[in-house]
């Protein structure tokens, strides 16, 4: 069940009774803690605070261990995507299937509409991919998003435009995931500039819905060649994983639109003709503050990146793309010709 909008907090009260566990990171407690105790007072809670970035075995493996002899009747995922995404990692080890509610705290990743989470065992990205770890609630609340830095907010908002590209013209889309990811980028369309610039309040209400849009999409669909590429780039660059997967989106967009045959639908919602996505998405990552040029954020080896890409991925973009491709897309995004 979902609850999108802004102050949809108040429904958490309503569905996490008697004994919680809480996943969250102590800056997000320090911030929202007190609206979360607000609205579980009658409700005994647990918190674990030990979550750093991308998610790592050892700390599922800490908190399995903490709470083996312990039941709960609500597990609450309350953060970004690496929170969310340690929470259904550690429902898909814990076995005991314990209800969860994702409360994203960013508005990007739409981890919370996912059947999937990303794992890093001895320091290799894995993949969990189950329905059962599916959130059974979501609620996604604009007012947590209203006043983080500007530069994750623009890094997560790209992240929902791109993923809901990619979701549409994924191999493994569907009508139902083209329905999501079309109306996911109508909204990064009219309102990703005004959440991220000025922080309007309908603008942050409607970039959290785009996300959860978006989310639910890829959850369909999958990602493609965008995100195959994107995570060598964060690992090795330390470029947040939204700002990477954008840096291959204008090269991938222009090989994969002549091979669409829906594509006067994805030009029809982003409002451009077919020649101008490289002008129009370069500067909209401009505007918002994201560098569009891969040469001008340190990236040099742009082989090693190709050769990291996940074979798989590639063959849910809808053009075969070979490792010279990769290279093109890498290369004509960065302005090398």
């Amino acid at each position: 069940m979902d609850f999108i909008g802004r102050n949809s907090i108040t429904n958490l009260r309503n569905i996490a009774k008697n004994k919680v566990l809480v996943f969250t990171q102590s800056g997000i407690y320090n911030i929202f803690g007190n609206i979360i105790n607000n609205e579980l007072q009658h409700t005994d809670i647990t918190f674990f605070e030990k979550i750093t970035e991308n998610p790592k075995r050892e700390e599922i493996k800490t908190a399995q261990d903490n709470f083996k002899e312990t039941s709960f009747d609500f597990i609450i995922a309350f953060g970004g995507g690496s929170v969310i995404d340690f929470a259904k990692a550690f429902r898909f080890y814990d076995k005991r299937l314990t209800p969860l509610i994702a409360i994203p705290t960013t508005a990007g990743t739409g981890s919370q509409a996912t059947q999937f989470a990303v794992v890093y065992i001895d320091g290799k990205k894995t993949s969990l991919d189950d329905p059962k770890i599916l959130p059974e609630f979501v609620i996604a609340d604009s007012q947590f998003v209203e006043n983080a830095p500007k530069y994750l907010k623009a890094c997560s908002a790209i992240d929902a435009y791109c993923q809901a590209i990619e979701s549409f013209w994924s191999v493994k889309a569907t009508d139902e995931s083209k329905k999501y990811a079309l109306r996911a980028i109508e909204i990064c369309r009219d309102y990703i500039v005004d959440a991220v610039n000025t922080n309007n309040p309908k603008a942050n209400e409607m970039m959290v819905k785009a996300a959860h849009l978006a989310g639910k999409a890829i959850n369909i669909s999958r990602t493609t060649a965008a995100h195959a590429l994107s995570y060598k780039i964060t690992s090795k660059y330390g470029i947040p994983h939204g700002h990477a997967v954008a840096l291959s989106i204008i090269g991938l967009f222009e090989i994969n639109i002549v091979t669409l045959n829906e594509r006067t639908d994805l030009i029809k919602v982003l409002k451009i003709s077919e020649n101008n996505f490289r002008s129009y998405f370069t500067n909209l990552m401009k505007s918002i503050g994201l560098e569009p040029d891969i040469k001008n954020l340190g990236i040099q080896n742009l082989d090693e990146i190709v050769e990291s890409v996940n074979i798989e991925r590639l063959k849910n973009n809808p053009k075969p793309l070979s490792k010279t491709d990769l290279l093109y897309i890498l290369h004509n995004d960065a302005g090398f010709v």
